[in-house]
């Protein structure tokens, strides 16, 4: 049965990638933040293979005042097949961690800076001084502050240090969910971030981020959770009739996510996972960089339902997800 879903999940992409006129082909080989100058052809250098990134929402504890720590750290990280870009992230992941508080916690946060540049961090989801608690700290330096969680949903946070579209576009988001009392339980909730890379393969045998890409907005990858299809192979689940409760935050930097489930609708849909902002019957939802959507959508029927952008230039190149409700449901012709 798995193989079954999997072969269909695959023509699924075949088909989807074709409309797109599009498919995943590494850059170009340059130098690092330069344009695109050609370098010797390298081999690419060691590295670990991507784990998938877990989208499950963690728990939110029942304590009101939360002790947040981040950590700034360089790595490498696999952003697709052969892909590994030298990154920076909080807490060695692209996204970094979800993070969950409850509406009215106190949150005392705390970044320490383990990196070899400057970084800092902005919360989309606190209201505090710009000039006092998201200034920029150098390697080895950390900064505390306290926010208190006022409004409902999904935000992003991410390092704000000039050039802010290089340290979001190397790495450097994360999203936060503050929980409403109004919500009700629901048998699936996920997060998905959506991001975009802007690559090139140096002489190290690593690919860097590509400033004059980045200003330009011509991403490679356009990807849910920081790698490119890794929903597909490993998709979510859920069973006919379960509701699912999807929290999705365009992390950008530059680009709009048209966020669409082919074959269900969102019976329910919140702009910004705010429940006063509540819309019925959405086929696509529109979100900004630095903008959120929570959707809740209940499938009847056993199949497999990919996730996409609908904006379909981007879509080829790595912003497809697969819901596996049920068993996946029987192999179909996917000539549409």
């Amino acid at each position: 049965m798995k193989l079954k879903w999997m072969v269909v999940s695959g023509l699924m992409i075949v088909a989807l990638v074709a409309t797109a006129c599009a498919t995943l082909v590494k850059p170009a080989e340059t130098a690092h933040g330069a344009a695109q100058v050609p370098t010797p052809d390298v081999p690419v250098a060691p590295h670990e293979t991507h784990k998938t990134f877990d989208p499950v929402l963690p728990p939110a504890s029942q304590e009101a005042h939360k002790e947040i720590v981040l950590h700034v750290k360089d790595t490498v990280s696999e952003i697709a097949p052969d892909v590994p870009v030298d990154v920076w992230t909080y807490d060695g992941t692209v996204p970094g961690p979800i993070l969950h508080v409850n509406l009215g916690d106190t949150v005392k946060f705390t970044l320490i800076n383990d990196g070899a540049l400057q970084h800092s961090i902005d919360f989309h989801a606190a209201q505090t001084a710009w000039n006092v608690n998201y200034v920029s700290i150098n390697p080895g330096e950390q900064l505390s502050f306290e926010w208190k969680a006022n409004y409902p949903g999904v935000f992003m946070y991410h390092c704000g240090t000039p050039p802010v579209i290089h340290h979001i576009g190397n790495g450097m988001y994360g999203t936060i969910i503050v929980s409403s009392p109004e919500l009700k339980p629901v048998a699936k909730e996920y997060v998905l971030v959506q991001s975009e890379f802007y690559v090139n393969k140096g002489s190290d045998g690593l690919f860097h981020t590509d400033g004059t890409k980045l200003n330009a907005a011509t991403p490679d990858y356009v990807v849910f959770n920081g790698f490119a299809n890794q929903y597909k192979d490993e998709p979510l689940t859920a069973n006919p009739g379960e509701r699912v409760r999807l929290w999705v935050m365009n992390a950008g930097p530059t680009t709009f996510s048209a966020f669409h489930v082919i074959g269900a609708l969102f019976d329910t849909a919140y702009a910004d996972g705010n429940p006063q902002n509540e819309q019925h019957g959405m086929q696509t939802v529109n979100i900004p960089p630095g903008g959120g959507y929570m959707v809740e959508l209940v499938i009847p029927d056993a199949g497999l339902y990919p996730f996409v952008t609908h904006s379909f230039a981007y879509t080829g190149k790595g912003a497809l997800g697969v819901i596996k409700i049920g068993d996946g449901g029987p192999a179909a012709n996917m000539a549409h």
